[in-house]
């Protein structure tokens, strides 16, 4: 999805959201960045000297969600992340936390759309 306000990423292992890991584990890195406070039970915010930056880690189907056992489940396949566009250097400062996550637990960094309507841009692959 593109949009002139928002960049949207998510943390994946794969494209076809097979690949899951336990719920407490990714909430545990997340709780590490030293850039994210939580806002909920499997949601995160900024912290005040990080940009404003909105991730939750859920257990999707197909990329899909929004049901309460999507937010409440012992696996997540999928970390969904909305960051914004109101400062160009926030790019970078989201690119480098989204990546350092992506390399701890292993999974792919894709951006949904860039400004050229590419779609799931891959901005950090898995390791092998």
């Amino acid at each position: 999805m593109w949009s002139h306000l928002y960049w949207y990423y998510e943390i994946r292992g794969n494209e076809t959201y097979s690949r899951r890991l336990l719920t407490s584990d990714v909430l545990d890195v997340l709780e590490n960045t030293g850039k994210l406070r939580r806002t909920g039970h499997q949601q995160f915010g900024n912290l005040e000297n990080f940009p404003w930056i909105n991730i939750v880690a859920v257990n999707s189907k197909d990329g899909n969600y929004g049901r309460d056992e999507d937010f409440n489940s012992e696996w997540i396949n999928l970390i969904a992340i909305a960051g914004s566009k109101s400062n160009p250097e926030n790019e970078s400062a989201y690119v480098t936390l989204l990546t350092r996550i992506a390399e701890n637990i292993n999974w792919e960094l894709i951006l949904e759309e860039d400004d050229d309507h590419n779609e799931n841009v891959v901005l950090r692959k898995q390791s092998l």
